[in-house]
């Protein structure tokens, strides 16, 4: 123990080690001890030596050469009481910086729970708890106000493209209303992400993974049909529950067929699966993710195609209503085309995993 104290310190998280901190102590302590007992003295003869005498580092060690296996001792004894009573005395610490660690935009109203801190920390996580308070504030009120800018802006916008339309000519007409078709689906979107990362209490049942699957596959079966794609479902399961807000589960699947179809050419296939450990993915046998955007295809405002119709929100929705369930939205290795998968499972269960076909082709549902 003491050789792995004496070695350099190596900075990984966080400043020095108070073991590493506190050793100089010990030393000073068990150092100051041995010069006090060797000033006054250990047999009655000594108190005729002068104290500068007694105080040269040649009679120190004379007096106390035979006395090393106890002072050695001493010093192990100190070191391992120090070493208890750190681990003892941090352990709230651990527990605070695990329940901090849990802390998320979707669970920002959690706080830290001072009586569980030691008195000397107790101010540390009363200021932390502070910041938690301004920062929840501020995150409702933006939550809100994309919330509520986005519901005002439905009605006008409707208003709008009637007026519009009926004063264009026909061949104008297609061009407008696609425009504002786009406008509408970032506005659905910006609804979407405000309810994804903040969230109603209360709202969470336990709903049928696959049976929620298999009615978004079917609801836009004619959509990604009539764009000359084909659509099935394959589940590996009969039913999978799942602990969370259904109707944000059903919004991350469509955003994900929205974006297969949005980046797949006419005769591509789309497929919707459940594996057996409850892992949803939606794959397609387009030409798949660019190598460049892999990285950041769940970030904000991402595009593979900067011209395309799409706001680069899609898939940062999915990601926020996946972390609201405390699961993990993911662009799994594909031999072919892109396969996203909705992992449901706990974080200890999940591991680099690649969904296979569960059935072969035949077993499949066309929609």
């Amino acid at each position: 123990m003491m050789g792995a104290l004496m070695r350099p310190p190596t900075r990984r998280r966080g400043g020095p080690s108070l073991m590493r901190m506190l050793l100089p102590l010990v030393l000073f302590a068990v150092s100051t001890t041995i010069v006090f007992a060797a000033v006054h003295g250990r047999d009655p003869e000594d108190h005729d030596v002068p104290v500068l005498e007694r105080l040269r580092p040649a009679w120190i060690v004379a007096q106390f050469s035979d006395a090393t296996p106890e002072i050695m001792l001493l010093l192990v004894l100190m070191m391992g009481g120090v070493y208890a009573t750190l681990h003892i005395g941090l352990r709230p610490l651990r527990h605070l910086s695990l329940l901090a660690g849990d802390i998320a935009p979707a669970t920002i109203e959690a706080r830290l729970p001072v009586e569980a801190a030691p008195r000397e920390v107790a101010p540390l996580v009363e200021a932390f708890n502070a910041a938690l308070d301004r920062l929840e504030v501020g995150l409702r009120a933006q939550r809100d106000f994309s919330a509520n800018a986005a519901h005002e802006l439905r009605t006008p916008l409707a208003t709008l493209q009637a007026q519009v339309e009926s004063l264009l000519e026909p061949d104008e007409r297609r061009a407008a209303s696609e425009e504002f078709e786009r406008l509408g689906r970032l506005i659905a979107q910006l609804l979407a992400l405000a309810e994804a990362e903040g969230g109603a209490p209360g709202t969470n049942t336990r709903f049928d993974l696959v049976a929620l699957s298999r009615d978004v596959a079917s609801d836009m079966a004619g959509f990604i049909l009539s764009g000359g794609r084909s659509i099935g479902f394959d589940s590996a399961v009969v039913t999978m529950m799942v602990d969370g807000h259904s109707g944000l589960v059903e919004t991350a699947l469509r955003n994900l067929l929205e974006n297969a179809v949005r980046h797949t050419p006419a005769g591509a296939e789309i497929l919707v699966a459940i594996d057996a450990e409850g892992v949803a993915c939606v794959s397609d046998d387009g030409p798949g993710v660019p190598a460049a955007i892999r990285d950041r295809v769940f970030e904000r405002f991402s595009r593979g195609d900067p011209c395309g119709p799409g706001a680069g929100l899609g898939l940062s929705i999915v990601r926020q209503i996946m972390e609201r369930h405390d699961g993990q939205a993911r662009l799994a290795a594909s031999a072919r085309g892109a396969c996203f998968e909705l992992d449901f499972r706990p974080r200890d269960r999940r591991d680099d995993h690649s969904l296979a076909p569960a059935r072969p082709p035949s077993s499949r549902i066309a929609m």
